[in-house]
């Protein structure tokens, strides 16, 4: 999957093997922004998207971001430790992603995270929500202004405290905005 479009279409391809319609398809993260290239590149099969904190989707990943990530190269160092813990939030959360760098390897045939375009976040004709946190990888703010400008049907709702670990922060809260836009959408799914 050397593009979005790769992507969409494994994405697309694995929907189609399970013998799915109407999928109401939640992504988080890099998730998020692969879930956003499957809804304007291969729709067909989805009711609904919901984009949880997405990387480089609406707004554009934060230097800090990419510096934190460059210091998983050496990721039992205490700034590698530091950066983490402000991706994740969380202490343990961010033992788990130090450990998974240090144990695998960077993807290297996926697609990176690049902010999506404006024609392309336009190009997605289903209903789409957007679940942001206030302290994360991106400006949300910036984000929230820009679905405003590009995409003012989207759906979105942000908790400001909360880190890029949004959906273990924040589980039953997370969990019931998802179930209400599924549910308020159902007929497409029908």
């Amino acid at each position: 999957m050397f593009t979005p479009a790769d992507s969409a279409r494994c994405i697309d391809a694995v929907l189609e093997g399970l013998g799915l319609q109407g999928v109401h398809l939640v992504g988080h993260s890099y998730g998020g922004w692969l879930a956003t290239h499957t809804a304007a590149r291969a729709p067909h099969r989805l009711a609904t998207v919901t984009l949880v904190d997405p990387a480089g989707t609406v707004a554009r990943l934060s230097a800090k971001f990419w510096v934190s990530l460059a210091l998983q190269g050496r990721p039992s160092s205490a700034r590698a430790r530091r950066a983490a813990a402000w991706i994740t939030g969380h202490h343990a959360l961010a033992e788990l992603f130090g450990a998974g760098f240090a144990e695998f390897a960077p993807p290297v045939r996926t697609p990176p995270s690049r902010l999506i375009s404006d024609h392309v976040l336009r190009s997605v004709d289903i209903p789409v929500q957007v679940l942001l946190a206030g302290n994360t990888v991106h400006n949300s703010g910036k984000g929230i202004a820009r679905m405003r400008s590009v995409v003012p049907a989207w759906r979105y709702h942000l908790w400001p405290k909360a880190s890029h670990a949004l959906p273990a922060e924040f589980p039953d809260e997370v969990n019931d905005s998802i179930r209400r836009f599924v549910t308020e959408h159902r007929s497409r799914s029908d």
